[in-house]
């Protein structure tokens, strides 16, 4: 039974970042009443997140392999923990948007390292039921975001699906530590001009365009 730790260690942070792509959306109306939030500005609460994880993700994956799998995992998770603190707690809707940035950033981190761990965990028929358990997993995640958003929106507020992932960020986070196999680095050259130029296109160019008054919901100071 030992042996399946890592493996639950991997896909239950695949769960987290994955659901949070999801969960938020039937939160919306809450959060447009409380911080008094524009569409626009609410269409980022989303975007941004899936924009900064897919941007970012093939970076992380070259620091993946110079600093360690591992090492970078556990610290896109205690990032993601704190990130999503910061959502549960966000006083104004760009406060909320900035930490769901983060949220993706940390989840790029992670998830460019989960398919390597599960490889150097397990070989030969173990290792093909890992990556079946961890596609499961992944495919569920999205389902089930919007199941548990509509339940604690309804039940409780917006913040919550935000409060109830911290404690599940830190229980990964120390089962992670504990029994995840430490993985040897790769130094490589990082390409950081390629990273520099190639995270930003990906991820600006399907962004929508907002201006400050439909972020903010105030127009900016005209020219006098």
């Amino acid at each position: 039974m030992h042996k399946w730790l890592p493996l639950v260690a991997t896909c239950s942070g695949t769960f987290m970042l994955l659901v949070y792509s999801t969960i938020v959306t039937v939160a919306l109306p809450g959060v447009a009443d409380d911080l008094h939030a524009s569409f626009s500005s609410l269409q980022w609460i989303i975007d941004v997140y899936t924009l900064a994880l897919a941007g970012l993700l093939l970076g992380m994956g070259s620091l993946g392999d110079n600093l360690g799998r591992k090492r970078l995992y556990l610290t896109g998770l205690t990032v993601f923990a704190l990130a999503t603190l910061a959502c549960g707690l966000a006083p104004d809707v760009m406060t909320l948007i900035a930490a769901r940035a983060v949220q993706g950033l940390a989840g790029a981190a992670m998830f460019s390292t989960l398919l390597p761990l599960i490889g150097l965990t397990y070989t030969g028929r173990d290792r093909g039921v890992a990556f079946a358990v961890w596609g499961a997993v992944a495919g569920a995640a999205a389902g089930i975001g919007n199941v548990a958003g509509g339940i604690l929106t309804q039940f409780l507020s917006w913040q919550w699906i935000f409060h109830v992932g911290v404690p599940v960020c830190l229980a990964t986070l120390a089962l992670s530590a504990a029994v995840l196999t430490d993985d040897a680095r790769t130094p490589t050259r990082i390409d950081y001009l390629g990273i520099v130029t190639f995270t930003p296109d990906s991820a600006l160019s399907p962004a929508p365009s907002c201006s400050q008054r439909e972020i903010t919901g105030s127009a900016p100071n005209p020219a006098r």
